[in-house]
């Protein structure tokens, strides 16, 4: 009797632990379902419109929409162009294709950021180009970025643009805004002055001239041209130049105007290149520096 009761009480025991065996996969199964319906059913239900075709407000919807950094345009214009809405639901957001919509709307707009809360704002954050100069292309200037990209257009009231640094000669491919506008070139020798006038801290480039590539200039704040020749070595040159102008203001005073000419830098066959600084008021006169080396044009700097 005692070996029955126990292989009895044996057979229960492994029945009751297949019960919960069964029970635990039935649970599982049931999460792994509601997991799956939460994912992927979940979200098309929330944005699903009413059958009348206006839109249903989100359980999870948008509750409010702001733009930052932006100076350029009108902010509900910029709201509009994304297509994002009040109540519209936060998981419909696709933030890559906003912000593709935004820079093609936009021209000043080079990147964008997409922060939807926990509280459900959401925040639209531009990053804008930042504006380099200003060419001359199909009768008007163009106002381009560090990209050589196209910003906006303004028309011809001067000989040079006003408060942009003109790129005087600079080659340009079209002139439509959000489209490249210079041509490599032309952006290469660009990008390489800009460069280096900000490593050796020379301050604002006021005008480049690229009208001959192989006689570059660059003006000083509007004070000193600056003669490179051509393109082959223009970081050396404006090294040269950074060292060269604290000498010609200190000899000629800090509001000295002339033409400094570094350009023999630019020429492998000269085996001993010169620096030559021609005041102003000798630029105009039949004087040289080595046939009349009683009255010529100053040479800051000796034989480099």
């Amino acid at each position: 009797m005692k070996k029955r009761r126990t292989k009895s009480k044996q057979g229960n025991s492994q029945k009751r632990q297949q019960n919960r065996f069964r029970l635990f996969v039935v649970v599982s199964i049931l999460n792994v379902l509601l997991i799956v319906f939460t994912v992927l059913l979940l979200p098309a239900a929330l944005s699903k419109p009413q059958a009348d075709g206006e839109d249903k407000p989100s359980t999870l919807g948008i509750r409010s929409i702001q733009v930052e950094g932006n100076t350029k345009y009108d902010n509900q214009a910029i709201i509009a162009m994304s297509g994002l809405q009040i109540g519209q639901s936060v998981f419909s957001v696709n933030k890559a294709q906003v912000a593709k919509k935004l820079k093609k709307g936009f021209a000043y707009i080079r990147d964008v950021d997409i922060d939807i809360s926990f509280k459900r704002e959401a925040v639209i954050r531009i990053t804008e180009a930042v504006e380099m100069g200003a060419v001359y292309a199909n009768g008007g200037w163009v106002i381009v970025d560090k990209q050589g990209i196209g910003l906006q257009k303004k028309p011809i009231e001067s000989e040079r643009p006003l408060r942009q640094m003109y790129l005087k000669g600079a080659g340009t491919q079209t002139d439509e805004i959000g489209k490249q506008v210079l041509d490599e070139r032309s952006l290469s020798i660009i990008a390489e002055i800009c460069t280096a006038f900000e490593t050796y801290k020379l301050g604002d480039v006021s005008e480049i001239d690229m009208t001959s590539l192989n006689d570059i200039r660059v003006k000083w704040k509007n004070q000193i041209d600056i003669a490179l020749g051509n393109d082959s070595n223009l970081t050396y040159e404006i090294a040269v130049a950074a060292t060269t102008i604290p000498k010609i203001l200190e000899r000629h005073g800090e509001t000295a105007t002339g033409l400094l000419n570094v350009s023999q830098y630019s020429d492998k066959t000269v085996q001993a290149p010169t620096i030559v600084f021609t005041p102003s008021s000798l630029l105009n006169t039949e004087i040289k520096e080595e046939t009349q080396p009683e009255t010529s044009p100053t040479t800051d700097g000796d034989t480099q």
